[in-house]
């Protein structure tokens, strides 16, 4: 066993450096962040001093591995000593600095910037929600970056992150602000400009959208009105669009908007990367709905002024671009962060392959955008023939060679399931109950609700309550959804019905320390004794070998089945994880040349 004494040595002599720039981007000031580092280790390792409490409650114990995520507890006591003592002193000064410079905001907006009150917004949310927030929004972290600091899924961050920017748009609504001269065009771009300026190089090719967001959270007074050219284009007889358009997520700079020609568009392409569409645009199944997907390769050397710790986060996502009749008729959703798994494979191999993704609405219907929200649209993208491009950003714009689509719809076709069959692996245990007893109510509602629909053999049930399903842990790279896992008849010897019904009828569960997520069987998480490994082993979990191991490794590879909390009010627990292997991020194939692993 690894004892606390040492690992708190090697996290100091290792991740030190890391910990006092996470707390210098708080702070902006190097001897509050070496105070808030070393107050947040007090405060984490000082408690294993203590004895297990008299009612027998688990207590926090770093000596064992399985419960180790060192790195993520001090970071989250960072966050929270920061939130509690240092803005408390000094709201603003604590936060303006990641909004604009005195000297480049105009002296009417100074005003306006004052009123609003980002510290307190920030306060109204959950403990958890503010982590996310500060990392994603202050912090340019990925969501996969703050999965692997808090421990936790990338689909519970996402939640996290859209009930805590809906909770601050409403918070940030209620300030008063004064009327300036000032466009909003204008205050915007000076505000973004100095984002930009304090925002080092952290990530190559900082996805537009990530600006947008921090800009918007900060100004949630205004609406984030979306940008038009002076001289738009005239508009097309049969796939709707508004000319000169710039939608919501996208930014100024790339040089793109509605209805552009597509010979000027590919214009921009830098060529840094080839980019190369290699299937057909093919509807893929999402819960209760559908989005589409174009297979597409990246390739090409990372040049050299990408840094060795940007390597892994340094080129976006790839997107689709619709085009019609030679003129760009949908820019999607903008850009959204740096990917890394794109990036960690031109990196290690000079390539990349996998799916660009569109939903079933344009961007590009100007008065479709949904007020106040970041970059949502609601309309239906129409039935035509399309030319399509793969578009990603780094250095500008990487784009593809466009292939010809003819649809008759442009919305991808949503799923259809059977009626209840019965005829499943889970309708053996249709006499089951869920077997913990001191479940809140709402969680035991959620859980009773899976445990009748893999019983009943409910496929559509399943796809309808598992939209925000996580199914794969982060080691593992490919992704897969909640209709292929849950697809009837079940195929491969997998018999993921029983398995749900098993874990919640024959294994207990266990909380986390806030008594927000829920997660069968109980061993998966801080519980480690001979009864709770032994009941994993009875419900097929994990076989005896794989538990033995397992246990020596203090880790947790068996099935797993999860449900967090969504919303806080009103109260309501949902289905978030379900899936076979170790979730931790550094425990993926070759994480060992990973700086953020070392």
């Amino acid at each position: 066993m690894v004892r606390w004494e040492d690992e708190l040595t090697e996290l100091v002599v290792r991740r030190g450096g890391a910990l006092v720039g996470y707390a210098y981007s708080l702070t902006r000031d190097k001897a509050q962040a070496e105070d808030l580092v070393q107050d947040a280790l007090v405060k984490i390792y000082s408690r294993l001093r203590r004895p297990p409490s008299a009612g027998g409650q688990t207590q926090l114990d770093l000596d064992r591995p399985e419960a180790s995520n060192a790195e993520g507890y001090v970071r989250r006591a960072i966050l929270t000593i920061y939130l509690d003592g240092y803005r408390r002193r000094n709201h603003w000064a604590g936060l303006k600095h990641l909004l604009a410079d005195d000297a480049s905001a105009p002296g009417a907006d100074r005003a306006a910037t004052a009123r609003v009150d980002v510290g307190t917004a920030l306060e109204r949310l959950t403990p958890r929600q503010r982590e996310a927030v500060l990392m994603r929004f202050f912090d340019d972290l990925t969501v996969p970056q703050i999965a692997a600091a808090l421990g936790t899924s990338q689909g519970t961050v996402k939640r996290h992150l859209f009930d805590a920017t809906a909770a601050l748009r409403q918070a940030l609504a209620e300030v008063s602000v004064p009327a300036v001269e000032t466009a909003l065009d204008e205050r915007l771009d000076a505000v973004a400009g100095a984002v930009r300026r304090r925002r080092t190089a952290k990530v190559g090719a900082v996805a537009g959208v990530s600006m947008v967001l921090a800009v918007a959270l900060a100004w949630g007074a205004f609406a984030v009105r979306p940008l038009l050219r002076s001289e738009p284009l005239p508009a097309d007889d049969k796939v709707e669009y508004t000319p000169g358009y710039v939608p919501a997520n996208w930014s100024r700079d790339a040089g793109v908007y509605c209805g552009m020609p597509l010979d000027e568009l590919r214009a921009l392409d830098t060529g840094v990367f080839d980019v190369e569409i290699t299937g057909e645009l093919a509807p893929v199944a999402e819960g209760t709905g559908a989005h589409w997907e174009l297979p597409v390769t990246i390739s090409g050397a990372v040049p050299d002024s990408v840094t060795e710790e940007n390597r892994a986060y340094f080129i976006t996502s790839p997107l689709i671009v619709w085009a019609h009749e030679g003129r760009v008729v949908d820019l999607g959703a903008g850009w959204r962060e740096a990917d890394p798994d794109v990036s960690r494979s031109l990196s290690d191999d000079g390539t990349w392959s996998g799916a660009a993704v569109a939903g079933g609405s344009t961007s590009c219907l100007e008065d479709t955008l949904v007020p106040e929200s970041l970059g949502e649209y609601r309309n239906e993208r129409p039935g035509a023939e399309y030319e399509l491009l793969v578009v990603l950003s780094y250095e500008g714009l990487l784009l593809s060679d466009p292939v010809t689509v003819d649809l008759d719809s442009g919305v991808a076709p949503a799923p259809t399931f059977a009626a209840p069959s019965g005829d499943c692996s889970g309708a053996a245990y249709q006499d089951r109950a869920v077997t913990a007893q001191d479940l809140p109510d709402d969680a035991r509602a959620a859980a009773a609700e899976i445990l009748a629909a893999v019983t009943t053999c409910d496929e559509g049930r399943l796809a309808e309550l598992g939209t925000m399903l996580d199914l794969d842990p982060m080691s593992r790279p490919d992704t897969t959804s909640v209709n292929d896992v849950f697809a009837l008849p079940e195929t491969d010897g997998r018999m993921p019905y029983a398995m749900v019904a098993r874990l919640l009828s024959e294994t207990l569960p266990v909380s986390d320390p806030e008594g927000l997520t829920w997660t069968w069987p109980r061993v998966s998480e801080q519980v480690d004794d001979d009864a709770a490994w032994q009941e994993a082993v009875d419900a097929g979990a994990v076989t005896e070998e794989q538990a033995a191991a397992d246990r020596a490794e203090g880790v947790y590879t068996g099935w797993r089945l999860q449900i967090d909390q969504w919303n806080d009010a009103p109260l309501e627990r949902t289905w978030t994880a379900f899936y076979e292997g170790d979730d931790e991020w550094c425990s993926r194939p070759g994480a060992e040349s990973d700086p953020e692993c070392d």
